[in-house]
């Protein structure tokens, strides 16, 4: 198996995306330098900001930052801590929990996209069927990505304009959105890499070189 073939830009896709995907869905509250969705709040009297992530979020204060336990799905009084008590439009916990559930598309993607780039490590070997796969398996997981990154835009942007309207409410969208939306076009396009592979790097030119050099010393 050589290390550079056809198969290459398209595994080094499949790869790149999968990368992405795997900050993502491992984002907040392991990797808290990638968020969906930073807020200001306020509780007991303290001040302190809160980010939001595919498994969790984490509280940080002035003297530290505490974390919530990784799961799919998880549970957070909203109103309380960016100190909305307006009855009417309260969000309910349960609707936080379940629309927290639809983070999973991260993993889904995730898993898909890790799957693609082991068919890109097969195209090494039989460039045809590993190239075939690999580019199914990333149709699916752009797919899957997309829904997220749709997903992430409708819920995110929706709370942060929902929180900013509050008093003391202050949020920002993060960078997990958007390195979903590059893994996103990474697969989308791990088809055309491929081509572009195989019409560039011609497969076995290497091993053609060496063996007319054998061939060559044979003659002789």
């Amino acid at each position: 198996m050589r290390l550079i073939g056809p198969a290459t830009p398209g595994f080094l896709s499949t790869l790149a995306a999968t990368v992405l995907l795997g900050i993502v869905s491992f984002c907040v509250p392991y990797f808290k330098s990638v968020f969906f969705l930073k807020a200001g709040f306020q509780a007991n009297g303290q001040e302190g900001t809160i980010t939001f992530g595919t498994l969790g979020f984490c509280l940080e204060f002035a003297d530290g930052t505490t974390c919530s336990k990784p799961q799919v799905g998880y549970q957070l009084d909203i109103n309380q801590l960016v100190g909305d008590n307006n009855p009417q439009i309260q969000i309910p916990q349960v609707a936080v929990r379940w629309l927290t559930y639809a983070l999973v598309l991260h993993i889904v993607a995730f898993v898909l996209a890790l799957l693609s780039t082991a068919f890109g490590i097969l195209a090494h070997v039989c460039e045809v069927i590993g190239a075939c796969f690999s580019t199914c398996v990333s149709g699916f997981s752009s797919t899957v990505a997309l829904l997220a990154f749709a997903f992430d835009i409708a819920l995110f942007s929706a709370a942060k304009s929902r929180i900013n309207h509050v008093d003391s409410g202050s949020a920002t969208t993060g960078n997990a959105m958007w390195l979903t939306l590059a893994a996103f076009l990474l697969l989308l396009f791990t088809g055309c890499f491929y081509a572009f592979g195989s019409c560039c790097i011609p497969e076995g030119s290497s091993r053609k070189k060496r063996s007319d050099v054998e061939y060559g010393k044979l003659g002789h």
